[in-house]
């Protein structure tokens, strides 16, 4: 069996270690989660008549430089990859 899998980004698929592939899924749910949250901070500050959605990007950036907030972010994405994988893995399997 091959080490290598298809990535797919954009029309293009490039041929990468497997290891690669889950790094990448990792940092894009990364991304998505703290790009949920900037969307979370700015509306609430926008909504409650704070300061403005420029007031919930400075609380979200001293939101997200905090190492505890963005390690809990990233270990939730690991174990959301792995998760998919290990479901992807054992569904094959059954059939």
């Amino acid at each position: 069996m091959t080490d290598r899998t298809q990535l797919a980004i954009g029309r293009q698929m490039f041929s990468v270690p497997r290891v690669t592939k889950r790094a990448v899924e990792v940092a894009v749910t990364t991304g998505l989660t703290g790009l949920a949250a900037l969307v979370i901070l700015g509306l609430n500050n926008v909504l409650t008549a704070r300061s403005g959605f420029t007031g919930g990007l400075e609380l979200w950036l001293q939101f997200i430089r905090r190492s505890d907030i963005l390690g809990t972010i990233i270990l939730t994405a690991i174990v959301c990859v792995a998760y998919l994988r290990w479901t992807r893995d054992n569904a094959n399997t059954r059939r």
